[in-house]
């Protein structure tokens, strides 16, 4: 079966973090609420994406291409 109709679409995390820093901004939130805030969304969409890109080039039969490494 399918295990992607149980998983949240690529846009909803970027749509909270947007939400997340429009709230931070209207209520004023201070810098040193906001910037580890985030600092630490930031980490995790890289850590994210390379589980992706990791699972990705997994799932590919013949390694990564011409010119890959």
């Amino acid at each position: 079966m399918d295990r992607t109709s149980s998983r949240r679409p690529w846009w909803v995390w970027p749509l909270v973090f947007c939400v997340l820093v429009a709230v931070m901004v209207l209520l004023d939130a201070a810098w040193y609420v906001a910037v580890p805030i985030v600092f630490a969304v930031s980490v995790g969409f890289e850590w994210a994406w390379d589980r992706y890109a990791n699972r990705r080039s997994a799932q590919s039969h013949g390694g990564n291409g011409p010119g890959g490494h």
